[in-house]
């Protein structure tokens, strides 16, 4: 059980190092990880757990890494887990916070700033792409059909029509109740 925590530890550490760009940046990561190479959840419920992670209150992050580490470790698991993957962002904000304001306009500080933004929106389109394919795995033709019409329909209320994200969610899954009572999910 001590060695499960401390891999439980060190993979969400690991994670909360790497997350310069956000939450979306570390799905390959998770994804390699914690399915991947330690199995600890599926694909799918990797999908489900990002959805509801994405719904509910809280960094995404803290969210994944508190389920996933009670899945495979009860409470302490979630607790290690979720303490993981809060240390290395927060010393290096502090530290960033402290050295960034003096060096700010350095050319070095620019240049590396600049540098990974270009790593960011790869690894931003790489977990897009890791959540869409997987979003239709398994699905027929009319399920893809209506969650591409979901889709859409909620990045226009949301990017086009700039309404807020959380009734975006909630009309989503409503529309989705309302298909799943005419068969369609089933």
């Amino acid at each position: 059980m001590h060695r499960t925590l401390l891999t439980l530890f060190l993979v969400f550490l690991k994670i909360g190092a790497v997350m310069f760009g956000g939450h979306y940046a570390m799905i390959p990561i998770l994804k390699d990880d914690v399915i991947g190479k330690y199995g600890w959840i599926s694909e799918k419920e990797f999908l489900d757990l990002w959805a509801i992670a994405e719904s509910t209150p809280g960094p995404t992050a803290l969210n994944t890494a508190t389920y996933v580490g009670y899945k495979v470790a009860g409470l302490m698991g979630a607790v290690v887990a979720t303490a993981g993957v809060v240390i290395a962002p927060f010393i290096t904000i502090v530290a960033i916070a402290a050295g960034l304001r003096k060096y700010y306009d350095h050319l070095v500080v620019r240049s590396i700033l600049y540098g990974l933004r270009g790593a960011i929106i790869a690894l931003v389109a790489s977990a897009l792409m890791f959540l869409v394919t997987g979003a239709y795995k398994g699905l027929n033709a009319s399920q893809a059909v209506a969650t591409t019409v979901i889709a859409v329909a909620a990045f226009a209320f949301v990017a086009l029509l700039k309404q807020n994200p959380l009734v975006a969610l909630g009309l989503s899954a409503l529309v989705g109740i309302v298909v799943g009572f005419f068969g369609l999910w089933g």
